[in-house]
């Protein structure tokens, strides 16, 4: 939310996901360049993909899939910021967006082109809007979001629009923040969800396509040093309402880090 931990600075985080055969392991590079104003941010996104295909009978590795995804950036504007002693009230608007920078002519060893949630790129640009909110009172921690996303036409093939939604509850440790050298550890726990409308191909719409997901989310981050943190968390699918026939989704652990430029 426009804090220090928001500007010149990187980030990084590798998520793990398991779905039917498939096991994709995703790593954003995220660059946070600079800071136009103090409620503005920005970002610039590369994700370091690894798909893995293992088929019944196929042999561990049937298929393996590697390299950088679609790039993104995205622009955030706090546009309420009402801070007091020991808290902060904010609002902020994220407006995203993406390039299909990511291959999307990977072949299976049967010469075959990859389905598409094997290949790197998603082959066609989106745009996205999000609106954020922020409390803070003490130690204690709430925020929530809701977004949408549009990807465009990638040949006859339309994707369906997704909207998502995320609470999160968080705690901080210790009760006080001496200096800027103390040392916090913050405990979250958070509801992910989304909803894909069904996406058409040639007109026609792909009944095995679209749902709703949600997670339940436990999550750690600890401020190791004013310009280090430490973060974790794992996923656990606790809705998984989806169209048609599909593979469900595993549990998603994550790790990262944040570090400043100062």
């Amino acid at each position: 939310m426009t804090t220090a931990f928001e500007e010149r600075g990187v980030r990084t985080f590798t998520m793990l996901q398991a779905r039917g055969d498939v096991t994709t392991s995703v790593t954003p590079i995220v660059l946070l360049p600079f800071a136009p104003h103090q409620r503005v941010t920005t970002t610039l996104s590369a994700p370091l993909l690894w798909k893995r295909l293992g088929a019944p009978g196929a042999g561990p590795e049937a298929f393996t899939n590697g390299g950088i995804g679609d790039l993104a950036a995205s622009v955030k504007w706090a546009f309420l910021v009402r801070n007091r002693f020991a808290g902060t009230s904010r609002m902020a608007v994220i407006l995203s967006g993406s390039v299909p920078t990511g291959s999307t002519d990977s072949r299976l060893q049967n010469g075959q082109v990859a389905p598409r949630s094997l290949q790197l790129g998603a082959g066609s640009p989106s745009v996205g809007a999000s609106l954020v909110g922020l409390l803070i009172r003490d130690r204690w921690g709430l925020t929530s979001s809701a977004g949408y996303a549009q990807r465009a036409r990638d040949g006859a093939f339309e994707p369906g629009w997704t909207g998502r939604y995320d609470v999160a509850v968080g705690f901080r440790f210790p009760a006080y923040i001496e200096t800027i050298d103390t040392r916090t550890l913050q405990i979250y726990l958070e509801w992910n969800g989304s909803r894909a409308a069904r996406a058409r191909q040639g007109g026609a719409s792909v009944a095995d396509t679209g749902g709703h997901v949600a997670y339940l989310s436990p999550g750690l981050q600890w401020v190791v040093l004013p310009y280090l943190m430490l973060e974790g968390s794992i996923q656990i699918p606790v809705v998984q309402q989806l169209n048609g026939t599909q593979s469900r989704f595993g549990a998603r652990p994550g790790v990262g880090l944040r570090y400043l430029f100062f």
